[in-house]
């Protein structure tokens, strides 16, 4: 009878291992036709991130070689600066100093100087670069008062002296303040250069 029980229970053994087996060939089966459309949409994505990234570095190597070719041909001062162009046509001439304005107020912030007024002449009088009446350029010159400590407006002119485009400075005048003489009154004037095509 052991003989006969061992047959059965091996029998029944390998019957209930071909159906686990079956069952599970099935849910893989199964598993793998629902897993492959997931799969697809991977590869896919990682195709286009790839092709992505090739269009940025190519965008990244064409704006690097524009702005070289730009720093060569923009036109260079004595003191080696560039004056700042605007390209295309869609700024005045007053709207074109937009920029260097926001350098100038963002290192005023950062040096810590306050601004008590601030005004601006679009023409300023005998300007070298108005004088000469080339075509496009404009030059605005802005008059600050300021209020700050030594060590503030130091940081301040120097800031101003390490900008990459023409900036002069004219008309310092420094003083001490009455009942602080740590603090001191600076006014001077600001004098930036923009090239526009509509001028």
């Amino acid at each position: 009878m052991n003989e006969k029980f061992l047959k059965d229970y091996i029998v029944y053994i390998v019957v209930i291992l071909a159906v686990v087996i079956g069952l599970g060939y099935l849910n893989f089966n199964t598993f793998s036709t629902k897993l492959q459309p997931a799969m697809n949409q991977l590869e896919q994505k990682k195709q286009d991130k790839s092709t992505k990234e090739m269009k940025l570095d190519n965008l990244k190597k064409a704006a690097q070689a524009q702005r070289a070719k730009q720093d060569d041909d923009a036109p260079k001062t004595g003191s080696g600066k560039t004056i700042y162009e605007v390209l295309g046509d869609q700024f005045s001439p007053e709207a074109s100093f937009g920029v260097l304005f926001e350098n100038i107020l963002a290192n005023i912030t950062n040096s810590g100087v306050k601004i008590r007024s601030i005004d601006y002449n679009y023409k300023p009088d005998s300007d070298p670069i108005l004088t000469t009446n080339a075509a496009g350029y404009n030059a605005c010159e802005i008059s600050f008062t300021t209020v700050g400590s030594y060590k503030q407006l130091q940081n301040f002119f120097k800031n101003i002296a390490k900008e990459n485009y023409l900036t002069n400075i004219y008309e310092v005048y420094i003083e001490p303040y009455d009942r602080d003489k740590t603090i001191l009154i600076a006014k001077f004037k600001i004098r930036l250069y923009t090239k526009t095509l509509n001028s």
